[in-house]
């Protein structure tokens, strides 16, 4: 018995030896045969949430008794708590707003950015001359039409690809004519459950070819390092990168302390973006960007403006339907707004990945960082804050056609 509850996390455990809840929201790692775990987990009356088959992931909702009981199956690894994902940024009201605007004839045509946050609010400067969101999946509210009950993924949306139509073309996004695959796994309060975030990416897999997605911007942060969370993220990472899709992440928000960076940003095999303050003569690293090494791991891999960045607004009490009726969005009295963040550095470098991939459909993960990391220009700050720097988009440019073998 004691072998079996082993297999149990410790807050979980804890939780249902001092019977503190009637029933919990888990996520079960099964070693094999989970279709088959998902059949017990039925006849003792669990609710299934999300499933991921090929990763032997199961999310359900389960009695105490219910849990004892599975944990004694051979094929259950482990069981643990759904933990949260937080998005990485506060909104600030500032006049130092800065614009993302290029000057360059790239502008990722036709390249799908799958956006992975708070949904997106159908601004004008999405939807006009054309609407940028090709796909919109609701994980919260199971609502069809786009909306954006927080305001985190629209501002992240006209990071990426606004086309400027509010302002005149003052505040484009980096790749304007990209194009939008918008998953809503996070709520109001700018919270995902780690199981719908693990969804969320099975899902833009499924559909990467039908709407080119070559970059997956995930402008969240994992605040634990949990190693059976980690391993599936891991897995659907290195999936998304043989599919030719670029995992984007943020540094996260736990401040320049060293060793801070945790969570999805410490793993290798994708781009982690630390943040940084330019609003003044004096470039610095942004005081809660979370700070490196992790391990062996070279992260931070690199860093870009998070502060006082200017973007869109949004309306978090628009309901995009009622009885299944399509309702249309008022007016904006302001149609833009400022926002810090380091998920703002992981949405422009997302942009510039776009307008790279734009340029040449070939490249993969290792030829896009080879090109970032030759184009950048480190700051006086730690390595261990900015990584390779800040990318100089115009020797990115002139880089654009080469492929380094750097690593």
């Amino acid at each position: 018995m004691f072998f079996v509850r082993n297999k149990i996390d410790y807050r979980l455990l804890y939780s249902i030896d001092n019977n503190l809840y009637k029933s919990y929201r888990v996520n079960i790692y099964c070693k094999t045969l989970s279709q088959s775990t998902e059949k017990k987990i039925r006849s003792y009356k669990g609710v299934i949430h999300r499933s991921l088959h090929s990763f032997n992931f199961i999310c359900a909702t389960m009695t105490p008794s219910a849990i004892k009981r599975i944990i004694e199956l051979p094929e259950v690894e482990h069981i643990s708590l759904d933990s949260y994902a937080f998005l990485c940024g506060s909104s600030v009201f500032s006049a130092n707003g800065v614009s993302i605007k290029g000057n360059c004839s790239l502008t990722g045509k036709g390249i799908g950015i799958a956006l992975i946050d708070s949904g997106a609010y159908p601004h004008p400067d999405i939807k006009t001359p054309n609407n940028k969101i090709k796909a919109f999946t609701d994980l919260i509210n199971g609502y069809k039409y786009p909306y954006d009950d927080n305001g985190h993924g629209t501002f992240m949306s006209g990071l990426i690809c606004g086309s400027g139509y509010c302002s005149k073309g003052m505040y484009k996004g980096v790749a304007e004519n990209s194009h939008l695959y918008v998953i809503k796994a996070f709520n109001s309060l700018g919270r995902a459950y780690i199981s719908d975030i693990l969804y969320a990416i099975s899902l833009l897999i499924d559909d990467y070819d039908h709407y080119n997605i070559r970059i997956a911007c995930l402008p969240f942060e994992v605040m634990e390092y949990d190693p059976y969370n980690m391993k599936i993220f891991s897995q659907l990472f290195d999936k998304l990168i043989s599919l030719g899709i670029i995992p984007v992440v943020p540094t996260g928000s736990l401040g320049n302390s060293e060793g801070t960076i945790t969570g999805i940003a410490a793993l290798d095999n994708c781009l982690t973006v630390g943040g940084l303050d330019t609003t003044s003569s004096h470039i610095r690293c942004y005081t809660y960007s979370s700070s490196g090494p992790v391990g062996k791991s070279n992260k931070p891999n690199l860093a870009a403006a998070c502060v006082d960045l200017c973007s869109l607004n949004s309306d978090p009490n628009y309901i995009p339907e009622r009885n299944g009726v399509k309702l249309y969005p008022r007016k904006l009295e302001k149609s833009y707004t400022t926002y810090t963040g380091t998920s703002c550095a992981a949405a422009y470098i997302s942009g510039i990945i776009a307008m790279l991939i734009e340029n040449n459909s070939e490249l993969q993960f290792k030829d896009i960082y080879s090109l970032l990391k030759v184009s950048s220009t480190t700051i006086d700050e730690s390595r261990w804050l900015q990584g390779d720097g800040i990318v100089d988009v115009k020797k990115l440019l002139s880089n654009k056609d080469k492929i380094s073998d750097k690593k």
